[in-house]
């Protein structure tokens, strides 16, 4: 049983996710959105026909004609983007996307992450993941790294500590069979 990944699978769960945090946390200006990972478009072109934003860039790591073809993890490590929605709708981990752009987030912003996993032949969590758990060193079989993939989560929001931002408010939208949804909104800790 091997599950085929598609772009917009549980549309539904992902706008509904996104509607309630620019409603919440971007009604009064909007927003600068960087779409990680976006595929044909479709999420942000519908909301974008409800929600105003300021700007908007659409990047991805496949071919597209009039589209930018780039690892947006490249764009998020860079010092000095402003963007204050971050949408990272991978078909894999979003873990490489988070740690790179914790330490240059500079004001508050929403985060849109997809956790995708396939259930066949175990997966894994991801070097990342398994840093953030204290288990960088050790080499597990994937098997038992599925396992994993719920409960490191928190381990991985966590990481928005050490850099310095607080996490506002964190919602997970109904999950799909091989995907979880999870929304964020951060800023930096007062001091």
């Amino acid at each position: 049983m091997n599950k085929t990944k598609t772009d917009n699978s549980n549309l539904p769960a992902k706008l509904a996710l996104r509607r309630y945090f620019l409603q919440k946390y971007h009604a009064t200006q909007p927003p600068d959105v960087l779409d990680c990972c976006q595929g044909d478009g479709t999420i942000w072109r519908r909301l974008r026909e409800r929600f105003p934003v300021r700007t908007y860039w659409g990047v991805d790591k496949k071919q597209k004609r009039g589209r930018l073809k780039i690892d947006s993890v490249e764009i998020l490590q860079q010092p000095g983007w402003r963007y204050d929605v971050i949408d990272v709708d991978t078909h894999g981990l979003p873990w490489k996307h988070w740690e790179a752009l914790l330490p240059n987030l500079a004001g508050p912003a929403s985060v849109f992450l997809t956790i995708g996993f396939v259930r066949t032949r175990g997966g894994s969590i991801g070097a990342e993941a398994r840093e953030a758990m204290g288990l960088g060193g050790l080499k597990l079989p994937r098997g038992f790294q599925h396992r994993l993939h719920h409960v490191s989560l928190p381990y991985c929001l966590a990481r928005a500590g050490d850099h310095g931002l607080e996490i506002v408010e964190a919602m997970e939208a109904p999950p799909s069979t091989n995907a979880r949804y999870i929304g964020l909104h951060l800023r930096p800790r007062a001091v």
